[in-house]
């Protein structure tokens, strides 16, 4: 019996010691910055959805999910690359944006005022769609593989007009222009 509690004590003991040693390589790990060397090149790889703010994160180092960059994190990320000298150009990869054109156009002004900067963006596509294509045309190239195709159908509205079928119900419009 003494040897079984022995052992279950060693267990235990080795657990806690791992768990130890597990949770301080987690935070040294969460610690790290990246350094950005001389000559750079950002790549800014946009796919999927670009949130406007971040998910809810936990407070446990290494265990958050890998959220995607928001709105605010990609405004500023072009402003400081246009004022640090490390950086010489962007290289954009939109890829099946899920967003829509708001926020579309809002990440291409912000690729404009970088370019004020003097420095180059290049754009490289994959089977683009329309807003890929869109955010695509602020910079200075854009680059397609020869096998791939571009998907541009270019932008429309519909509308439906029940004029005569709100007149058939005796139902009369009352409209407002405004502006």
């Amino acid at each position: 019996m003494a040897k079984f509690l022995i052992g279950i004590l060693t267990g235990l003991i080795l657990a806690a010691f791992a768990g130890l040693i597990l949770f301080f390589a987690l935070v040294r790990l969460g610690d790290q910055k990246p350094t950005v060397a001389d000559n750079s090149t950002l790549v800014l790889k946009l796919q999927g959805d670009v949130p406007e703010k971040s998910a809810v994160e936990f407070p446990f180092p290494g265990l958050d999910s890998n959220t995607s960059q928001t709105m605010l994190e990609t405004w500023s990320l072009l402003r400081r690359a246009g004022s640090d000298p490390k950086i010489k150009a962007i290289v954009l990869m939109p890829k099946h944006m899920a967003i829509g054109w708001g926020k579309v156009r809002e990440i291409r002004d912000g690729l404009s005022e970088f370019k004020k900067s003097g420095k180059p963006v290049y754009a490289w596509l994959e089977t683009p769609t329309t807003r890929d294509y869109y955010l695509a045309t602020v910079a200075d190239k854009v680059y397609l593989a020869p096998e791939d195709f571009l998907d541009v159908k270019g932008l429309r509205i519909e509308m439906m007009f029940f004029r005569n079928s709100l007149d058939k119900l005796g139902v009369q419009m009352e409209m407002e222009h405004i502006g």
